[in-house]
């Protein structure tokens, strides 16, 4: 699994980075602060100017939250120096899902991400354990909206966040794209917000095909993928 994920991550990179504008930059396994990321995507302060896009992704579902009222010391780092991050990408590992400590330290890395206007995506590839942490961190941001419906048949998914307006100050709306999949399924296309109205796409079928094939785990003779 540690080899497929870390290719899978720099072929994300790369696909990002083909299409962000200029001043914007993505890169794999990295962090912010003290905590890890798959992929992030950061605006260097000042170079990016006149951003136009004809990307247009689907309509959310949009849902009010209640966000922390106390943040993680890591969101310290999201502004350093010239770098702002604007986006991050978690594709599920074991250790994000075997453990209840574990799954809470995700979720709440999540949590503070949205409530500090950092677009996120999160990809679960893995049939077990099953645990939906997209219904974690929903019901972590006391969400009205949006929830699963949790079943083997199809445990796999795939979800979009992005913080789109607030009120009060612990209370707001968040836009959700998300993806119920089994395996076999296609993965979806899914926008990343580099600006509060400007977003890119991450074709996650592209690149996830393009690991399987350099690892010989997927043929045109086969009708579905290995499942991570």
């Amino acid at each position: 699994f540690e080899s497929f994920h870390s290719a899978w991550t720099t072929y994300i990179v790369e696909g990002l980075n083909e299409i962000l504008p200029r001043g914007f930059l993505a890169i794999p396994q990295t962090s912010i602060g003290a905590r890890e990321v798959d992929v992030r995507a950061d605006k260097i302060q000042h170079a990016a100017q006149n951003l136009k896009s004809g990307y247009q992704p689907q309509v959310p579902i949009t849902t009010r939250v209640e966000f922390p009222l106390e943040f993680e010391v890591f969101v310290d780092y999201i502004e350093r120096g010239k770098h702002i991050t604007v986006g991050a990408i978690e594709i599920l590992s074991r250790a994000n899902k075997d453990r209840p400590s574990e799954r809470d330290s995700f979720v709440a890395k999540c949590e503070n991400l949205i409530a500090k206007n950092v677009s996120l995506i999160i990809v679960d590839l893995l049939e077990s354990p099953l645990f939906n942490l997209h219904n974690q961190l929903l019901r972590a941001l006391q969400a009205t909206e949006g929830y699963m419906e949790e079943s083997r048949e199809k445990p796999l998914y795939c979800a979009a966040y992005r913080k789109s307006s607030h009120g009060e100050a612990n209370s707001g709306l968040v836009d959700i794209w998300r993806y119920p999949l089994k395996v076999g399924d296609s993965l979806p296309e899914l926008p990343l917000y580099i600006t509060s109205e400007i977003a890119v796409p991450v074709n996650f079928e592209k690149t996830y095909v393009k690991v399987c094939k350099v690892f010989r785990m997927y043929s045109r003779e086969y009708t579905k993928y290995f499942v991570i």
